[in-house]
């Protein structure tokens, strides 16, 4: 209660120094000025004498439709007068249905803070969903943990699908426009974010799964440059292999096939085809995730960021090299930066052996389909064949996958889906930049690891893919009753207060206390890491002899 009259004087003095920029009116309803108009925003409550100040659905962008469906982002033009900034806008067109509305024109913000002087660290989320779904929503991503520990919090929604991610190879359509809308975010966020009390020049951009790949894109994006001061990838990076696409050109194609358009020839006449087609019709016609051939998670989701076209050039530059070749000579944004994986991530793949019974029996059959698609080993060779064995020699003692082995084969998905990207990410990043890395595994599995109690995977050890959400955000839809000793707790402070002391410091244990005991080292050499559990454990090498075997069959094979 006292922070909150102490943000109400400091307002009544502002005002009276800067008129211009903010109003707050004895309702509680906010009024802010950016370049793109006024905004009136809410007050929210983030629990017992706790409240922050919400602005939602600002619009970042002009509405990406008819023709400027599938290219770079237009800066949008503002609005006259004091828009309502107290609901979220449309979510982009996805696969889900969850959405409460869903429009094209979905190119929009949200702010969250407790004080609307100042210059408070400010921190971005840009969700995951397989660069196919989801939103910023408070519904999943509510802010009250974290503007409660002094940080402005700001999610984004971008293009996501096709929409977001087709590319013809070439000029027509160049592809990564979910990831050029982020930067456009970024570059309002720069602009105005200093009248919400918010510092353009500590921006700390986050996300989880495909939004943890997407910040690893605009790490090594020149477009991005200056737009962020810090970064954190959970649970994704370019290097996983369903994070980039190597063909875009040919699922483009398909995509307007499986529309019923068989008789396209060219690249413009498919884009100006596809700009004909109702967005819901194109997100409709793009396979799902059991649509995937087997093994699935092993190789690109159909739409997704790839390498920009040669020749590509002006506000359409997003990727210009391979990810891989930006992080070997080094020629990426560097800023601090976290990147860490949970320790069971794939375990929830276990679901996809009961509803698809046919994984085991397809992979017994033709035991290649193991074999990273990207080392570009030709099937039926002696080393394909030497791959295969000692990938089920290694995991599961070489034996016919079967039922009794559904757990040793999650965990050879986990390292090949997401851990062993997301560890040479750290090695590659920390060897080329003065910035510091930081590294961690999560391995906490208690009451808020929720994907795993909602999958029925209790009886399994870890934490799986996005159980790490539930200890950052207040999620709306699974508010489970906790009482104050459980441990769980103890670690959602700890991972919000990492994260914040990250955003406002530049190191996640800059200040110790009873939540943060334990000094966090950047990584120098031995993969040096954070592993996030019941306490919080310092150590070398996460998951060190699988890390090392797929070293190995890399080096020798790639």
């Amino acid at each position: 209660m006292l922070k909150l009259v102490f943000v109400a004087v400091s307002l009544v003095a502002l005002v009276g120094a800067k008129p211009t920029t903010r109003d707050v009116s004895l309702n509680d309803r906010p009024t802010i000025h950016t370049s793109t108009g006024w905004l009136q925003g809410t007050t929210e409550s983030c629990g017992l004498f706790c409240s922050y100040y919400s602005f939602k659905g600002i619009p970042y962008a002009a509405p990406p439709t008819g023709n400027n469906r599938w290219r770079a982002p237009i800066p949008h033009p503002g609005w006259s007068g004091v828009r309502d900034a107290s609901e979220h806008g449309p979510s982009c067109p996805s696969g889900s249905r969850l959405s409460r509305t869903i429009s094209e024109d979905c190119l929009s913000l949200n702010i969250y803070t407790q004080n609307l002087v100042g210059r408070q660290a400010v921190m971005v989320w840009i969700h995951g969903g397989s660069f196919s779904g989801g939103n910023g929503d408070t519904f999943t991503y509510g802010p009250d943990h974290i503007v409660d520990d002094n940080v402005l919090m700001i999610t984004i929604n971008y293009r996501l699908g096709a929409l977001g991610f087709l590319s013809t190879g070439d000029h027509h359509a160049t592809g990564n426009f979910g990831m050029k809308d982020a930067i456009e975010a970024l570059r309002w966020i720069r602009a105005n974010i200093a009248n919400f009390g918010g510092d353009p020049d500590n921006i700390t951009i986050f996300g989880e799964s495909a939004g943890g790949a997407a910040v690893h894109y605009l790490l090594l994006s020149p477009s991005a440059r200056g737009l962020f001061h810090k970064a954190i990838s959970q649970s994704g990076s370019a290097l996983n292999p369903w994070a980039y696409q190597t063909d875009p050109r040919t699922v483009a194609f398909q995509l307007a096939r499986d529309l019923g358009f068989t008789n396209i020839q060219t690249t413009e006449q498919l884009i100006n085809t596809l700009r004909t087609v109702d967005p819901m019709r194109l997100v409709e016609a793009t396979p799902g995730s059991m649509d995937y051939p087997i093994v699935r998670g092993i190789r690109p989701i159909p739409f997704v960021p790839c390498m920009d076209p040669p020749g590509t050039t002006g506000n359409e530059v997003f990727l210009p090299r391979a990810p891989i070749d930006i992080m070997r000579d080094g020629s990426f944004n560097q800023v601090p930066y976290i990147t860490g994986f949970t320790s069971a991530e794939s375990l929830v793949m276990i679901r996809e052996l009961l509803l698809d019974p046919s994984v085991f029996p397809t992979i017994n059959a033709n035991p290649e389909l193991k074999v990273p698609f990207w080392w570009n080993v030709a099937p039926g060779s002696a080393a394909s064949q030497s791959i295969s064995r000692q990938i089920a020699d290694f995991y599961w003692g070489g034996v016919a996958l079967h039922a009794d082995i559904r757990e040793q084969w999650t965990h050879f998905l986990t390292d090949l889906m997401f851990a062993w990207g997301i560890d040479t990410t750290a090695r590659m990043h920390a060897a080329r930049q003065t910035h510091p890395v930081f590294y961690y595994r999560f391995s906490f599995d208690g009451s808020l690891n929720l994907i795993k109690r909602l999958t029925l995977l209790t009886a399994y050890p870890g934490a799986v893919h996005a159980d790490d959400i539930f200890y950052l955000f207040s999620v709306t839809s699974v508010p489970p009753p906790l009482l104050p000793t459980n441990d769980a707790i103890m670690t959602r402070r700890r991972m919000v207060r990492l994260w914040t002391n990250f955003a406002r410091f530049g190191h996640p244990t800059a200040n110790t206390d009873l939540i943060v005991n334990v000094n966090w080292s950047r990584v120098a050499g031995t993969q040096e890491f954070l592993d996030i559990d019941t306490n919080l454990i310092f150590g070398r090498n996460p998951n060190q002899e699988r890390m090392a075997f797929w070293n190995r069959l890399e080096a020798t094979y790639a």
